[in-house]
Order: structure tokens, then C-alpha cells, then sequence
């Protein structure tokens, strides 16, 4: 997806006047409002071509709101980081991987 930036911007607005509106419907304020701030974070990197930046911080942040959901358990904290982990595992570039370098005006 070639990046726009008024595009990135209008979906994440979009967004948001919807998660607020939703959030003033069921009055789900918190941990609601961490799981629009990741959400949007996931979708703004996505629609900017960020790839694994924006995942990780938007992961991180609904992965809070949820451990919110059940009361800071610390069973839950172990699961959602071992899936932190193993998503990340799959996601993660590589390192070690050589950049990409733009030949065409060669």
C-alpha cells in the first residue's frame, strides 16, 4: 500500500469517532479506552506501511487493557505474555536481514 498521509489520518479519525462512540454507548471506559488506543495504533502503522512498529506498540497496549479485564491476574499476565512472545516470533523482521535498497533509478 503506497503510504498517504491524509489517508492514514482520516481512517485513524474515523476510528476514533467510532470507538468513542462506542464507549459512550456501553460506558466501557476503562480498559476501553486502552483497547481503542491499540487498536488505532495497530491500524495508523498498518495504513503507514510501518509493519512490525506498529503491531508491537498497539500488542502492548491491548494486551494491558485485556490484563485490565481480568483483574491484573497474574495467570493471565503469563499467558498473554508467552503469546506475546510467540507472536512476536513470527512477526519480528529478522536482525540479521540485509536492508532493502531501491536499485530502480540505476
Amino acid at each position: 500500500m503506497i503510504y498517504d498521509p491524509q489517508r492514514a489520518n482520516a481512517v485513524t479519525a474515523g476510528l476514533w469517532l467510532i470507538g468513542l462512540g462506542i464507549l459512550f454507548a456501553t460506558k466501557f471506559w476503562w480498559p476501553g479506552i486502552l483497547l481503542l488506543v491499540g487498536i488505532t495504533a495497530i491500524v495508523q502503522g498498518a495504513v503507514q506501511g510501518r509493519g512490525w512498529q506498529a503491531i508491537h506498540g498497539g500488542l502492548w497496549v491491548t494486551l494491558i487493557a485485556v490484563w485490565a479485564m481480568f483483574r491484573f491476574s497474574m495467570a493471565f499476565f503469563f499467558v498473554a505474555m508467552g503469546l506475546y512472545v510467540i507472536i512476536s516470533a513470527f512477526l519480528r523482521p529478522s536482525p540479521f536481514r540485509k536492508p532493502y535498497v531501491d536499485n530502480s533509478l540505476d
